[in-house]
């Protein structure tokens, strides 16, 4: 489809989309996979780097940043709750520049990677030096990384470090990045980890007969056992570098865009890391024209736990820095009892009623439910004091339940919202096949199946 028509078309749908919600009020059913029909698959320019949980459907963005009416190309476009860079990937692609925060360091790295144009002979002539021969004497201890005999085969640790010291040795940053890239994804597919899971969950030695995971589970330890790291890795490396090459004309582009995964925080917009050109300070109030975001869930995600191992192994995070990166996490599960003395009050009426009722049965899921809108509250702030006047915030959520009563979290975030001075200009609701994280964690939870996607105006 030639781009400039399509673009026309999308512009038309949105505005089409805006006065029936202008008109009625009431959220609208789409469905953005068939909404956004200019590609089929996922195998998308960079999208496919690497595996993360719960990733943002590309398609929305993608939707949202294919007209002129939220935001015009070279203008800044800002994913608080980054994740792996979907929202930063599609901002690139579409001509604009764009900033990010996120908690989790391996998704940082993954979003950096994945939009940073880099040159593919390069790749290709370092390639060939991590294969030259096996490390002897390695200068470097084996990672820190939890229960690392129990996640994997003594063999597999040996190539594994044999890998991470000569990644080590590359002087290039963002090339050395991306060979990290590569071997975080490595690393889950050689490890003992039940592949069909997010979180890792260690295969299972023996069923008994009949079971319908025996057959699968001992071929997976079969395969394991014998595994050649470095073939794994090579076929990684193969696939990444046919990826990162569809970066490379925007390398040479006369307009440079840029990305700039900013810091680890969304309840505080500041440069934080090497990679930026600015000094340590706050991003400027009403520097930003569009804000795409898919915040996390109350209590439904484990973003941590999930990349633990490659947490691990590339030296973000030392197995005794678990609780504490845990803590930084809007939507986190770690509360004690102690934690949980009176239910958290939110200034949403609604809500706090739920909350007090939930907390009678239940004080550290009402403690997680609350939390998370508190913080969700400072995070909403954060946004709207760095967008533009008649800039636009697209929130992407879903309501779940919490011991088995309805958490309607779409409406409380409006709420938030509307009560900082954001105005509800369009909301969609999409049906959803799954996101990963979003399964049941206990008899409480419940499956998410379908997503809100809040259009917010900020006034000028």
């Amino acid at each position: 489809m030639d781009n400039s028509n399509y673009l026309y078309q999308t512009d038309a749908i949105l505005q089409n989309l805006l006065r029936e919600y202008n008109v009625t009020q009431l959220p609208i059913p789409v469905n953005f996979r068939k909404l956004v029909n200019c590609f089929s698959s996922a195998e998308r320019s960079t999208h496919l780097i690497h595996s993360y949980p719960a990733k943002l459907l590309m398609h929305i963005p993608f939707f949202f940043l294919a007209n002129q009416r939220l935001s015009k190309p070279d203008d800044t476009v800002l994913d608080p709750f980054a994740g792996s860079g979907t929202v930063l990937l599609e901002s690139l692609l579409s001509g604009r520049n764009a900033l990010g925060a996120e908690c989790n360091p391996l998704a940082r790295l993954i979003a950096r990677v994945k939009t940073t144009p880099l040159d593919v002979s390069e790749i290709e002539s370092t390639s060939s030096t991590i294969f030259e021969g096996a490390t002897s004497n390695p200068k470097h201890p084996i990672p820190d990384v939890i229960n690392i005999n129990h996640w994997f085969y003594p063999h597999v640790i040996e190539h594994l470090h044999s890998i991470v010291e000569k990644i080590a040795s590359i002087a290039d940053i963002s090339i050395r990045e991306f060979f990290l890239v590569c071997l975080s994804q490595c690393v889950r597919k050689v490890s003992l980890a039940d592949p069909r899971l997010s979180t890792p969950v260690r295969l299972k030695e023996e069923y008994p007969n009949g079971h319908r995971m025996r057959e699968r589970a001992e071929k997976q330890l079969s395969y394991l056992k014998t595994v050649s790291v470095h073939d794994v890795f090579k076929d990684i490396l193969s696939a990444n570098t046919r990826r990162i090459a569809t970066l490379e004309p925007l390398q040479n582009s006369p307009l440079e865009r840029k990305v700039n995964v900013l810091c680890s925080d969304a309840r505080k917009l500041h440069y934080e890391y090497p990679a930026s050109d600015q000094s340590p300070s706050l991003l400027p109030n009403d520097s930003v024209q569009l804000v795409i975001t898919s915040p996390p869930y109350p209590g439904a995600q484990k973003y941590v736990r999930c990349s633990s191992l490659s947490l691990g192994w590339l030296g973000l995070c030392p197995s005794n820095g678990f609780i504490e990166l845990k803590s930084q996490t809007i939507g986190r599960e770690e509360y004690r009892l102690s934690d949980c003395s009176q239910p958290v009050e939110t200034g949403i009426s609604e809500a706090d009623n739920l909350l007090s009722e939930i907390w009678n049965d239940n004080p550290i899921r009402a403690t997680i439910a609350g939390k998370y809108l508190s913080e969700m509250r400072d995070a909403l702030l954060e946004m709207h004091r760095v967008l533009r006047p008649n800039g636009y915030l697209v929130l992407v959520a879903a309501n779940n339940h919490v011991c088995k009563r309805e958490f309607r979290t779409l409406n409380y975030l409006r709420c938030i919202a509307e009560s900082i001075g954001f105005s509800t200009v369009l909301e969609l609701v999409d049906h959803i096949r799954s996101r990963g994280l979003m399964t049941k964690r206990n008899h409480t939870a419940s499956m998410i199946t379908r997503e809100g996607i809040l259009v917010f105006g900020k006034g000028g």
